[in-house]
C-alpha cells in the first residue's frame, strides 16, 4: 500500500511540474508609472455631453491587460463615475504600448490606467438647447447674430431630430431576439456640415444591440445646421430603441 502511494505521489509531482512548464511565464504586474513610459499611442476620451452639461469631473481608474504586442486586450473598471467610465474605456481600448520585455522576451502585463476628466474654464464648443417648435434657434432668432461662428455646436436630441431627413432602422440581431433582449442604445454622434454622420461614440447599450444601432445611424442623413446662416458641425446624442413585438 505504501509503495502504491509513493508511486502516485511521484506521478502527481511530475504532472504538476509539466503543467507549470507548459503554462509559461507568470503574468507581470507593472505599476502605472512604468507603463506610462511604454505608452506609444494615447487616444484622449470624448467628454460625454451629459456629463459636460452636469459639470461632472473626476477620474476613471481601470485595470488593463496588455498583450505581448502592446495592445490593450482586457479592461476592468475599478472606480469612476458611471457617466464618465464608458468614454474612458472606449479610449483606452485604442491605446498602444511598446512590448514589455522580461529577460529579453515580450510578456503580458497587467497594470492600472487613470483617465482624468476635467472641464476647462471656457468651452471651445457652442451649446444649443431645445428651441420652441422643434426648430434650431438660428432659424428663429434665438441666438444673437454675429461674425464669430464656432466650428461645432452641441444640440439636444429634440433639435437634431427636427433636422433628421433619413432615418434607417436597425436590424434586430437574431441572437438578441432569441434571448428576448430589449433596450436602448445611446450614442454620441457628430454630424458634419453637409448633414452626414461623421463620427459615432457608444455611450451605453447591450453588446448585442450596439453594433446594429451604430451601423444604422451611420446611414442617417440630416439637414445642415445653420448658425448665422453658416453650416456648422453638430454634436448631439442619438437613442435607438430595440423592442420585441409580442
Amino acid at each position: 500500500m505504501t509503495r502504491h502511494l509513493l508511486v502516485a505521489l511521484i506521478v502527481l509531482v511530475r504532472l504538476g511540474s509539466l503543467a507549470t512548464a507548459q503554462a509559461g511565464p507568470p503574468l507581470v504586474h507593472a505599476v502605472e508609472s512604468v507603463m506610462a513610459k511604454q505608452l506609444v499611442t494615447k487616444v484622449p476620451p470624448v467628454y460625454p455631453p451629459l456629463a459636460r452639461q452636469a459639470h461632472l469631473q473626476g477620474r476613471v481608474v481601470l485595470q488593463v491587460r496588455i498583450s505581448k504586442s502592446g495592445d490593450v486586450g482586457n479592461l476592468q473598471l475599478i472606480s469612476g463615475h458611471p457617466m464618465l467610465a464608458p468614454a474612458a474605456i472606449e479610449a483606452v481600448k485604442l491605446w498602444k504600448y511598446m512590448p514589455y520585455l522580461l529577460n529579453g522576451e515580450p510578456v503580458e502585463v497587467e497594470t492600472k490606467v487613470t483617465v482624468n476628466f476635467t472641464l476647462a474654464d471656457k468651452s471651445v464648443e457652442g451649446v444649443v438647447g431645445d428651441a420652441p417648435g422643434g426648430f434650431p434657434p438660428s432659424e428663429q432668432g434665438g441666438l444673437a447674430p454675429g461674425p464669430a461662428v464656432p466650428g461645432r455646436v452641441r444640440v439636444s436630441q429634440g433639435v437634431s431630430q427636427a433636422l433628421l431627413l433619413t432615418k434607417v432602422p436597425p436590424q434586430y440581431p437574431q441572437e438578441a431576439k432569441d434571448q428576448h433582449i430589449q433596450g436602448v442604445v445611446v450614442m454620441q454622434v457628430i454630424v458634419d456640415k453637409q448633414g452626414n454622420v461623421a463620427n459615432i461614440q457608444l455611450i451605453s447599450g447591450h453588446p448585442l444591440l450596439a453594433p446594429p444601432a451604430i451601423d444604422a445611424v451611420k446611414q442617417w442623413k440630416y439637414k445642415p445646421y445653420l448658425l448665422n446662416e453658416t453650416p456648422v458641425e453638430v454634436e448631439t446624442q442619438v437613442q435607438v430603441n430595440f423592442t420585441l413585438v409580442p
